[in-house]
């Protein structure tokens, strides 16, 4: 079944919190609603489950216009963040439980709705666990459940808010290949709520990056990721770094770095913001200062070094903005370099992302100079505020 959102407007009270969003989602399609708190995606899948009205706008599916339909009649299953299960009933009375209350033309008998929550707990690898509660299960058991019992009634569409929030990392790594998995066998037009970046980035078809109510950008997972339309996209997705430059005649200075701009901005002579991302940064060392040769690198003193597996991330100090960088290498290249905590280094950009100097997502002006926020490191960096 094919999702059309088409101008839905939401708000409550003063705030808006869906604003004239239009989004169409095609059949048998996964997609991530992803986005800050307070972005309008919850809202939104709410509105497509008919759980929450709207203020103008309509909900179509498969081309029908359904924004008057009950929740039951729009054939959708729904999945909580926090399983909602029925702590009185088993694991097969939960999942029975969408059967057993349909109308008495509609509902099967007992021998089909068994069969039928048999097949899903196999489906979902819980199928020894039928006569359990869920105060005996764990959380990503608990989810699962949730999930068969949203498929027992065989739903044209699949809807999941934060479905795995509320699990231990290594749960939820488990559960995204299990959703994955399970959707592709099914083929059901699925929609999930999540503000987990990686989780939305290995799970789904595209990803749908919220912000305020409004859609920033809609993608596949590399184009949001490589490709991002605005500042918000760049920030919110993965790790970045932000500097200020100064674009002349098709090329941009940052520091002591000069380079070719890296795509057609009509920025000549102005200030620009540009986005880095820490696997885009070269590590040089060993110029020889004493010649007075002129260094295309920023200068740069390491200030942490944190070996993660194959991969190895430095905090760099820039020698003449104090700002920090944040750069990942090879565990292979750091130990050819042989670097060290307080040692001078060399920074190259393989590729960065220009965009006009506007205020960037996250940060808040403080007299002359903003707080520039990446990941969990803030970067002070001056700025001309106009």
């Amino acid at each position: 079944m094919s999702i059309e959102v088409r101008n839905i407007t939401k708000k409550y009270g003063a705030f808006t919190a869906v604003q004239d969003m239009n989004l169409q989602i095609p059949t048998g399609e996964l997609v991530a609603l992803l986005g800050p708190s307070g972005s309008g995606k919850t809202t939104l899948l709410r509105i497509i489950a008919g759980l929450e009205g709207t203020d103008s706008g309509q909900i179509l599916l498969n081309g029908e216009d359904a924004t008057q339909l009950s929740p039951r009649d729009r054939g959708i299953g729904f999945v909580f963040q926090h399983y909602a299960l029925f702590r009185h009933m088993t694991v097969y009375e939960n999942v029975a439980f969408g059967l057993r209350v349909r109308s008495r033309k509609q509902r099967p008998s007992e021998k089909e709705i068994r069969t039928k929550v048999h097949e899903l707990l196999r489906l979902v690898q819980l199928e020894e666990f039928a006569k359990r509660y869920p105060s005996q299960l764990s959380g990503g058991q608990c989810q699962r459940v949730a999930l068969a019992r949203a498929l027992a009634v065989e739903p044209k569409v699949l809807l999941l808010d934060e479905p795995f929030g509320a699990l231990d990392a290594k749960v939820r790594q488990e559960l995204r290949t299990w959703l994955r998995n399970i959707h592709d066998e099914l083929n059901i037009t699925s929609v999930f709520v999540t503000h987990d970046q990686e989780e939305a980035l290995e799970v789904a078809d595209r990803i749908v990056v919220m912000n305020e109510g409004q859609i920033e950008q809609i993608g596949t997972p590399e184009e949001v990721y490589s490709q991002p339309a605005t500042p918000f996209v760049y920030n919110f997705i993965g790790r970045v770094n932000v500097v200020s430059g100064q674009v002349q005649k098709g090329r941009i200075r940052i520091g002591n770095l000069e380079m070719k701009v890296p795509e057609n901005v009509n920025l000549a002579g102005s200030a620009a913001i540009c986005y880095v991302r820490p696997h885009d940064i070269e590590i040089e060392i060993g110029y020889d200062k004493s010649e007075n040769q002129s260094i295309n690198a920023i200068e740069a003193t390491i200030c942490h070094i944190n070996i993660i597996g194959p991969v190895a991330r430095l905090d760099l100090k820039r020698s003449d903005t104090g700002e920090l960088i944040q750069a990942e290498i090879s565990n292979d290249r750091y130990q050819q370099l042989g670097l060290k905590v307080n040692e001078l280094v060399f920074v190259k950009f393989k590729t960065l992302k220009v965009f006009p100097h506007e205020k960037p997502f996250g940060t808040e002006s403080q007299d002359e100079s903003e707080v520039l926020t990446v990941g969990s490191v803030s970067l002070n960096a001056k700025l001309h505020v106009s």
